[in-house]
């Protein structure tokens, strides 16, 4: 959830007396102004708390330590005491304090990010009360947090039931790990830290730039991550976004100080290739900050805060031409994009579910997670929140779904963690509706060359009911489909020019499929000549 919306302009020089006690001077005040212009608000509320020993009751500086608090890390519990104080000093019957209205507005928001929602739907209802129909800009604020209160009391009553595990040490440090992202066969996990890299350069809070990492699954575990090369990372920060189903395609972010862009490697025999910057229509002056690889890497969601949008930033999709050019960027439209913000786009391999972070649709505060249906006609179903305690009042941003939908790798600061921000993987039930498994194959021609041309059609072999079509990759003839599980199928394989064939195979029950393993496999096919 994103804190300090600035409702007023902060840390003005003129600081309203509330009694005759002492209260700071303006140039006692003067070094806090620019910390916190400068968002370093942990250098300001050092200087707070000295100065809260000289004034140990002043509302203000009790009003701005609250304020910083809450746009530290981890910090939003710390924040309440401040604002509570602050809030009983500065009363709502002068309509001319505007320190009033912060301190309860901001009192409300340390409580939602402390999951008490119901009481920070109480301070935000009693403030609109008291707020003139004139102040248009702070009610359009005010009703915004009321939603996601409203949203999150909702959601809180309906709880998503789920397993959840730390990837372990392997992979987790004492720093941040995050933005994990995940081949298809879930045996390559990539992802960004701030743990020391290839680069030496650090953030002003002593962090080190971001840098990609890897951690291969072998022999039921997650063998010890390594940085994935100086080929990939910089002395800046690199992050992950998406990689292809196979594995061999990675998207990463970068940030040249002026915009962020998108660039694409791929795996070759000598290891990753240099990242190239993804070309236009993808790349702008503005801003591309997520991308996510589908359709065998024939077609890119991602995000953009470039003009002509609905929003702040928008989801878009383009697809690559014949002649292997990128076509026309097209908006995935108002049923998904809002006038506040969506990020992270994740196609999932069935190539009709999106998952995607919004301010907006019924998120209980800051981004949330959503899904939308693509149906038959090509339009999205309305979004849905996937539904707490995944989603949280904090920012929830990456979601990255297994293949066959029973998994989700995420990162999330929670107690018992190894770091900042660890790598948690969740585990739904085996009575979840996301009951899918991963089937894949090969395909070729009797000369041994990938069967480029063929379609696969997957039936419910008792019902008839088509599940979908399918078609090989082009590079290496492997298919993959993601189906319900305990059914038995029907695959036909037609290609021009050659014999029609035809393959049963059953996909059993959760209970007997491994629940973090490989895909189903099924013996290769040759197209025989007719």
């Amino acid at each position: 959830m994103k804190v300090a919306i600035v409702l007023l302009a902060l840390f003005i020089m003129t600081v309203h007396p509330s009694s005759a006690q002492k209260k700071p001077k303006k140039k006692e005040l003067l070094n806090i102004i620019e910390y916190v212009n400068q968002e370093s608000y942990r250098e300001a509320s050092n200087e707070i708390s000295n100065l809260l020993i000289k004034y140990p009751n002043n509302p203000y500086l009790q009003l701005q330590q609250g304020i910083c608090y809450l746009n530290m890390d981890y910090k939003a519990d710390d924040a309440i005491p401040f604002l509570n104080s602050a809030s009983e000093a500065y009363l709502l019957t002068d309509r001319r304090n505007d320190y009033a209205i912060e301190a309860r507005f901001y009192l409300a928001q340390a409580y939602h990010l402390n999951h008490r929602f119901d009481d920070a739907l109480e301070i935000l209802l009693e403030l609109k009360d008291k707020i003139s129909a004139k102040q248009k800009e702070i009610l359009k604020k005010i009703n915004h947090e009321i939603s996601y209160s409203q949203n999150a009391i909702k959601l809180k009553a309906t709880p998503v039931q789920f397993r959840i595990n730390n990837l372990g040490q392997a992979v987790n440090s004492e720093f941040d790990e995050h933005s994990p992202i995940l081949s298809a066969d879930e045996s390559l996990l990539v992802f960004t830290s701030n743990r020391q890299g290839t680069g030496s350069y650090t953030t002003p809070d002593g962090l080190f730039y971001e840098d990609i990492h890897q951690s291969i699954w072998r022999e039921g575990k997650w063998l010890p991550a390594l940085n994935i090369g100086a080929g990939i990372n910089t002395d800046g920060n690199d992050a992950t976004s998406s990689i292809s189903a196979d594995g061999q395609t990675l998207i990463i972010y970068r940030n040249n100080g002026i915009c962020g862009n998108l660039f694409i490697a791929n795996y070759t025999d000598n290891g990753w290739s240099e990242p190239q910057k993804l070309p236009r229509p993808i790349s702008s002056t503005y801003n591309e900050t997520h991308g996510s690889l589908a359709d065998n890497g024939q077609t890119l969601y991602f995000s953009s805060d470039r003009p002509g949008g609905f929003g702040r930033s928008d989801l878009y999709r383009v697809s690559r031409l014949p002649d292997g050019t990128w076509g026309k960027v097209m908006n995935l439209g108002p049923t998904i994009n809002t006038p506040e913000e969506e990020e992270s786009p994740f196609l999932h391999p069935d190539g009709r579910t999106l998952y995607f972070a919004s301010t907006a649709h019924s998120s209980m505060g800051g981004y949330d997670i959503f899904k939308s249906v693509m149906a038959e006609d090509n339009q999205w179903s309305k979004p849905q929140n996937i539904g707490y305690p995944i989603n949280t009042p904090a920012d929830d941003i990456f979601y990255i779904p297994t293949s066959d939908g029973q998994r989700v790798y995420f990162a999330s600061e929670r107690p018992g963690g190894f770091g900042r921000s660890d790598i948690y993987v969740i585990e739904f039930p085996e009575t979840d509706h996301r009951s899918m498994a991963v089937v894949a194959g090969f395909i070729f021609m009797e000369d041994g060359h990938p069967s480029i041309h063929s379609q696969i059609k997957v039936e419910k072999k008792e019902s008839g009911e088509t599940i979908g079509i399918y078609k090989p990759h082009p590079d290496n003839g492997k298919y993959i489909l993601i189906l319900p599980t305990g059914n038995d199928y029907k695959m036909t394989i037609t290609t021009d020019g050659h014999q029609t064939i035809t393959q049963t195979f059953e996909v059993p029950s959760r209970t007997d499929y491994p629940t973090k393993g490989s895909a189903i496999y099924l013996d290769p096919l040759i197209i025989p000549q007719e």
